[in-house]
């Protein structure tokens, strides 16, 4: 088997690092500005997929330097989160009130409140969010590996180094049957609708799986480009589920803080009572949601297994082992040494795509 230092791997790698890393550069100035919330989006699904190859990668790059880049990028991810879960519950909450009729005095109190609410706690985190970016400009982090990755790139093309090589199909089809087995670990708990920990973890799967493919896809040309879309679908669902368990959670909650803030400054609970049939109907819409949701789950994950598709992405990944390929000259352009990033956090992974 040919070494971790194969060159077309190494042009697998830096190729699409760089490609998420100039992502990420280019929404730095819109995160910055907070008029729009798809820079924050845009730049955090970035560094997400950054982490992603880094660890897929990690034998690429010298050691110190892909634990070194995988922390810096790590930062981003978290010092992001808040900022981006706090524009999505905003968005909802605001389209929600949208469609409550202009006249509707029961719900809209409360709805309105929690808007309220969720505005003045995402303007206190803008400040953690332009921290973080200063934190990775004074450490000139994205500088260092543009360089880096293009003194790569520019050594490899140099070669005319092709993305197809034995050794890049044999750790591509070993990556992504690996992410396939660890989603069909938790394939019991869709038979269980309140398995809440269960379907959460599975979409922690099926997106490490999306990415995964993403990432080899270009070896692949537009192989792949089906099973990546209807992998997608499987996230979506499963995000959208885990999405409405957090709206119930976070809601009751809400309902309870309001309580004991009106409580205090009122010294009885009397006017939180408008703002509880708006919250309550939210909760309720948020759990007819994810029955629905769930069952449009089953519906695709069904098609998915009646269609043969697990068999026909298993049989791309073989075609490709089995079918000769040119071999292409070793090319030393860094130490092959292993370095691993720690699991994320599943708590991480909210409603980025």
């Amino acid at each position: 088997m040919m070494s971790p230092a194969d060159p077309s791997y190494q042009l697998l790698a830096c190729q699409y690092l760089r490609q998420q890393l100039d992502a990420l550069i280019k929404e730095v100035r819109g995160v910055r500005q907070n008029k729009d919330i798809e820079p924050v989006h845009q730049a955090r699904v970035a560094s997400r997929r950054m982490r992603a190859a880094l660890r897929m990668f990690a034998d690429c790059f010298e050691a110190k330097q892909a634990t070194k880049w995988q922390k810096r990028i790590k930062r981003v991810t978290k010092g992001l989160g808040a900022a981006r879960d706090l524009d999505v519950q905003v968005e909802f909450v605001a389209g929600f009130l949208s469609r409550l009729d202009e006249k509707d005095r029961k719900h809209r109190p409360g709805v309105k409140r929690l808007l309220l609410r969720l505005c003045q706690d995402r303007d206190n985190v803008q400040p953690a969010v332009l921290a973080t970016l200063e934190a990775l400009e004074r450490g000139n982090a994205m500088a260092q590996m543009h360089g880096e990755l293009e003194k790569n790139l520019f050594l490899l093309r140099n070669r005319d180094v092709s993305l197809q090589s034995p050794f890049v199909f044999a750790r591509a089809a070993r990556h992504i049957r690996d992410c396939r087995k660890a989603l069909f670990v938790n394939e019991y708990t869709l038979a269980d609708p309140e398995n809440v920990t269960g379907h959460h973890q599975m979409r922690i799967d099926a997106k490490k799986l999306r990415y995964t493919m993403e990432i080899c896809a270009p070896a692949y040309e537009k192989q792949l480009a089906a099973p990546i879309k209807a992998v997608k679908k499987v996230q979506t669902l499963l995000g959208d589920i885990h999405d409405c368990d957090v709206w119930v959670d976070d809601v009751t909650s809400f309902m309870e803080q309001e309580r004991v803030r009106t409580i205090d400054y009122f010294g009885h609970h009397g006017p939180f009572n408008r703002l509880k049939p708006g919250l309550e109907l939210l909760v309720e819409e948020r759990r007819r949601s994810r029955i629905d949701t769930f069952g449009a789950l089953l519906v695709h994950w069904k098609t998915l297994s009646d269609n043969g598709f697990w068999g026909e992405l298993d049989a791309i990944l073989q075609s490709h082992l089995e079918a000769p390929q040119e071999k292409t000259e070793e090319i030393e352009v860094q130490p092959p040494n292993g370095a691993e990033d720690d699991i994320e956090a599943s708590n991480e992974d909210r409603p980025d795509q």
